[in-house]
Parts: C-alpha cells; sequence; structure tokens
C-alpha cells in the first residue's frame, strides 16, 4: 500500500517523522515530503499532489496543529474529494480509521472533536 502522510511541521520535526516512517515501513511505503529528496528546481506542489493522488490512503498524523494549517486542511479535503481512505495516527502510535470510537474528528468537514497534546 501507498501511503501519504499529511503533518502539520511546527508539531513534528525531522526526528518525528522519521519514527513515524519506521512505524509506517511495515505496512507499505509511505510519503512523507519532508524526508523525500527533492531535486532542485522541482515544483514541490505538484510532487505533493501527485503523491497525494497516487496514495491508496491518507494518514493524518493528530497533533494541535493539524487541521490549523492550509495545507493540511487542503491534503484532508482533497483525500476526501477524491475518495482516499483517511486514518489517523494517535499520539500513542495506534492507526485509527473512521470507523473506530477514537476517530478524532467530527464527521464530514474534519473538525476536530477533541485536542491530542503534540508529539
Amino acid at each position: 500500500m501507498r501511503y501519504f502522510v499529511s503533518y502539520a511541521r511546527r508539531d513534528n520535526d525531522v526526528a518525528r517523522l522519521r519514527e513515524i516512517e519506521s512505524l509506517l515501513s511495515g505496512i507499505g511505503r509511505a510519503y512523507i515530503d519532508d524526508l523525500e529528496d527533492h531535486a532542485d528546481g522541482v515544483d514541490r506542489v505538484e510532487v505533493v499532489v501527485d503523491a497525494l493522488s497516487g496514495a491508496d490512503a491518507l494518514i493524518a498524523v493528530l497533533s494541535d496543529g493539524y487541521l490549523t494549517t492550509e495545507w493540511t486542511k487542503w491534503e484532508f479535503d482533497e483525500a476526501q474529494k477524491m475518495g482516499i481512505e483517511i486514518l489517523a495516527l494517535l499520539p500513542d502510535g495506534a492507526l485509527v480509521s473512521r470507523e473506530d470510537p477514537a476517530w478524532p474528528w467530527a464527521a464530514g468537514a474534519g473538525v476536530p472533536v477533541n485536542e491530542a497534546a503534540a508529539f
């Protein structure tokens, strides 16, 4: 499976992103933008759009800043529009689907139901 990892940069440093990459390595290929080696002059917006459209699922990394940035809101909304499965990565490392009682966002608009501490 191909996963697009959506995260608030201000809440997730490179060390945390590497932890997430390691956590997901056993279940498929994870696209984590800040861990990708982008060539000089590459259009990063195009790269992100291509990675999202080619993903089997979006993994939203729950943090205080998630869904407060234009990018994370856009990624979450676009995944919904494209019919891409959305999973939430909780601070304890659990990966949950919309059907799970631990799902952190209200149905529909992607509004956080509860606040979680940043990693």
